[in-house]
């Protein structure tokens, strides 16, 4: 890609770069920024973004348990149990964050790419902890904020479409290195900064700051400093702007040099932890182990017994806590759905709730494949009265419904019920097998539950069905303890 004739313009780089190199970064980006900490739909918005992606799922649980993000070691088994214990914005800024490594580091992985991408998490992690030291409220934002200082620099190396070598060139033989970005590309790496995160919607306070032109307005210094310190420490700890730097910090946080020293050791030890967790390798060249300090062998962890049932058994427990703490029925809910999608493996996950006024089944909350399409279409017409059995107009749910016991659908069942499936069904649901459970309140048809999973992934078993039901209980639960509401997301 990197042999691609280069853009012309600075728009021309923007819509290259988020249409052809960050097209699944730029939307994940765009939909979370979308989101309001202050609305209550959020999570689960926020949940099922990240569980689109099998990989960002398991990453995005791994920080989640890591020392950095939950120093505590409460287990967390689920994605709306971190956002419960982490905070939205800490995971959400995590996302990002895994979006942002995973994409950079497809590129063409020119060494300068790798360099900026330390650079910006040491950064990242620094900022953080001196906000946290400043008693700031928004050190989160300072995370992501510092994370993406830089964006611009790191997306070109990655993808710098045969301009590298002349802006090398020029790096070393011009001082002004932004006059050397405007000769070779007729912008400046800022400007491109700046240009991402408007057009992904990053950072609020970034790009005001970068149009600005004023990186020290508000709380935006330790950002600065925090990059200062990340590319000088390059050049070893002793290197005479270290010594500066951390003189500043001392006068911003009216701190000893010994507490500011030794502070600023400990947050270079955690930025490199951080990366290796999040995938970044061979830090060691841009981030040396503090005077005296030897780097830490790495851990070596027993095998966990059939990790999928640990999953399970994690998730459960989750289960059982938040129907003891009696959490918010929508978080209890999306964490049952999550069990079954993960825990079992499935393709798609539907809870569909009665709307009594039509009468039919509505998706409520989907999880999987075709979910956007699921969430419009799922809507099943019922029989408009209470269903029963042989009265002509029975289908598959609402024949669930009236027996009121979970039922696996398999290739014998779904012949013998095969009346069941009036042709909209057949479209909607497909040909394979799937579980389904009922959803109760107070004694009163409310709603399913439904999971299926394509036979190439593996047959449905017993003992999966079983769990389903296990599951799908706490669901019901959580009905009659909680509210009978449920929001859609």
């Amino acid at each position: 890609m990197s042999q691609m004739t280069a853009p012309t313009t600075l728009d021309a780089w923007v819509r290259r770069l988020g249409e052809e190199e960050f097209p699944l970064f730029a939307h994940t980006a765009r939909s979370i920024a979308a989101m309001s900490t202050d609305d209550g739909s959020s999570t689960s918005e926020l949940t099922q973004v990240i569980l689109r992606d099998n990989t960002m799922t398991a990453r995005v649980l791994k920080m989640a348990n890591s020392v950095y993000y939950n120093p505590g070691g409460v287990r967390i088994n689920t994605v709306s149990r971190s956002i419960v214990i982490l905070g939205f914005d800490t995971v959400r800024n995590i996302a990002l964050s895994i979006g942002l490594v995973e994409t950079m580091l497809s590129g063409s992985r020119h060494d300068n790419a790798l360099a900026e991408l330390v650079r910006s998490f040491h950064a990242a992690v620094q900022a953080k902890e001196l906000a946290e030291q400043s008693k700031l409220g928004n050190t989160e934002e300072l995370f992501i904020a510092a994370l993406l200082y830089r964006i611009g620099a790191v997306a070109f190396w990655c993808f710098p479409y045969g301009k590298a070598d002349a802006l090398e060139w020029q790096y070393h033989n011009t001082t002004d290195r932004e006059e050397a970005e405007r000769r070779v590309l007729g912008f400046t790496l800022r400007n491109l900064t700046l240009a991402l995160i408007r057009d992904w919607h990053l950072s609020a306070l970034l790009a005001t700051a970068l149009a600005s032109g004023n990186s020290r307005e508000r709380n935006l210094r330790e950002v600065e400093l925090a990059y200062r310190l990340a590319n000088a420490v390059e050049q070893g700890w002793n290197h005479p702007e270290v010594t500066t730097v951390l003189h500043n910090i001392g006068s911003m946080l009216g701190r000893n040099n010994e507490w500011v020293t030794r502070q600023v050791y400990l947050n270079a030890q955690q930025a490199a932890k951080v990366m290796t967790d999040f995938g970044i390798v061979n830090t060691d060249r841009f981030i040396p182990p503090p005077p005296g300090e030897t780097p830490e062998p790495a851990a070596t962890t027993a095998a966990a017994p059939d990790p999928q049932l640990m999953l399970q058994l994690g998730i459960l427990r989750e289960l059982s806590a938040l129907l003891s703490e009696k959490a918010d029925l929508n978080l209890v809910l999306s964490t049952v759905l999550e069990g079954i999608y993960r825990g079992l493996k499935m393709d798609r996950v539907v809870l569909a709730m009665l709307d009594l006024r039509q009468p039919r089944l509505v998706a409520r909350f989907v999880l999987g494949k075709e979910r956007e399409t699921l969430l419009q279409k799922f809507q099943v017409a019922m029989p408009p009265t209470t269903p029963v059995t042989g009265d002509g107009r029975e289908q598959i749910f609402s024949h669930v419904l009236a027996q009121n016991e979970p039922v696996w659908i398999d290739r014998r069942t779904r012949q013998q019920l095969s009346g069941l499936f009036v042709p909209e069904l057949q479209t909607l649901l497909g040909p394979g097998e799937f579980f389904v459970a009922p959803v109760r309140v107070q004694g009163q048809p409310r709603g399913v539950i439904f999971a299926d999973r394509s036979p190439a992934n593996g047959p449905l078993t017993e003992q999966e069905f079983l769990t389903f039901r296990h599951f799908c209980d706490h669901a019901n639960i959580a009905f009659n303890l909680l509210s009978s509401e449920v929001r859609r997301p």
